[in-house]
């Protein structure tokens, strides 16, 4: 992880996307390029279907699968880290259903007084990895 790239710094590239039409994953996942290590052309491509929670079918929010596979990304270095990779990814969607009430597109996009604009879970998505990088010097 970049030290220099600011919480603020990632949430502006996000929105930045975001207003060029990128979907919530691409979104998030291509606020950590730092991180993850791949170009924008290819983390563009390789994250572009779990938008809408994948592919547009309403399941797991595409955020959340985007924070998932930035942990994948710094945790998989051996098939013998898959406890540590499990146990970041599910302190982060923990959080991310904390804050939110659910993990699940649908019933995060349900008429529903909780009901927030899309932008938000973005954000709320990057902050939570933000922070769970910062916390584990990046891991």
């Amino acid at each position: 992880m970049n030290d220099s790239i600011t919480l603020d710094d990632r949430l502006e590239t996000a929105r930045a996307l975001r207003k060029q039409g990128y979907n919530c994953s691409q979104c998030v996942f291509m606020a950590f390029n730092d991180v993850h290590g791949l170009s924008s052309d290819d983390a563009f491509r390789i994250i572009g279907g779990l938008g809408g929670g994948v592919g547009g079918q309403h399941h797991v929010c595409g955020t959340v699968s985007a924070m998932s596979t930035v942990l994948s990304s710094i945790y998989y270095d051996t098939p013998g880290k898959k406890i540590a990779a499990y146990g970041a990814i599910k302190d982060c969607c923990g959080r991310f259903g904390d804050i939110n009430g659910s993990i699940i597109c649908a019933e995060l996009l349900a008429d529903t007084p909780r009901r927030k604009p899309c932008m938000a879970y973005i954000e709320d998505s990057i902050t939570i990895l933000h922070k769970h990088l910062t916390e584990c010097g990046g891991c």
